[in-house]
């Protein structure tokens, strides 16, 4: 007469220890892909604010880069350029305009606390379409603002040329005296009668150096000229 095998089979006990098991190893791994995801996220969003600060900074520093060397006069008469730079920030007239590309505009650049001793750096457009700018007490509407950089540590600007026209053409007279351009915490083209060779944006140890085309003289010229 045959035998019959003994089957074993799990017991009730073994199947809840295993179940109990088997739900720490999920609850594990959702937790530790719960904390990967938000980790990853941050990072993203991270990166993503960085890349919208730089394509802001880009636009901006073009805006710079194409200054124009706008004459334009003063409570007197007396004519001068339409720049104005300071530690905290500058107003020129650009033909690169962030908002209305294709026009002139006047844009003012500078920085605002933001707390902490941190600074944001905001930009400012005044577009220059259907407008005469002739003087340099003229009310502008700042119709476009944005925020460029946010929590930036000791922003300041820096502004390289020559301290007056008559400097200048003291220099180009009599070169024995030994005047030269040289960097400035301030320039008033209205006042100094000259405009700036770079512009410097000082972010702590870092710095940013933008060349300004060289259009002062022929500008300056023409507007003698029409006097």
């Amino acid at each position: 007469m045959g035998t019959h095998a003994k089957v074993k089979g799990f017991t009730l006990i073994e199947l809840l220890i295993a179940l109990a098991i088997f739900g720490m190893v999920v609850g594990i791994a959702s937790y530790g892909y719960s904390l990967f995801t938000r980790n990853w996220e941050g990072r993203l969003g991270r990166f993503q604010r960085a890349q919208d600060q730089y394509q802001r900074l880009d636009l901006v520093v073009a805006a710079l880069e194409n200054t124009l060397p706008y004459v334009v006069r003063d409570a007197s008469g007396a004519g001068g350029f339409y720049f104005l730079g300071r530690e905290e920030g500058l107003t020129l007239v650009t033909m690169s305009p962030v908002f209305s590309p294709g026009d002139l505009a006047v844009i003012r650049v500078f920085r605002e606390q933001a707390g902490d001793g941190r600074w944001n750096l905001l930009y400012e457009e005044a577009p220059l379409a259907g407008v005469q700018l002739r003087f340099a007490s003229q009310t502008l509407p700042f119709s476009h603002r944005m925020v460029v950089l946010r929590d930036v540590p000791d922003l300041r600007f820096a502004y390289y040329g020559w301290r007056s026209l008559d400097q200048r053409l003291a220099a180009a007279n009599a070169p024995e005296l030994g005047y030269a351009p040289a960097w400035l915490p301030e320039l008033a083209g209205l006042v100094q009668r000259v405009h700036p060779q770079r512009i410097a944006l000082r972010f702590g140890d870092q710095e940013a150096v933008i060349f300004v085309p060289e259009r002062a003289d022929v500008s300056f010229r023409r507007f003698i000229g029409r006097e």
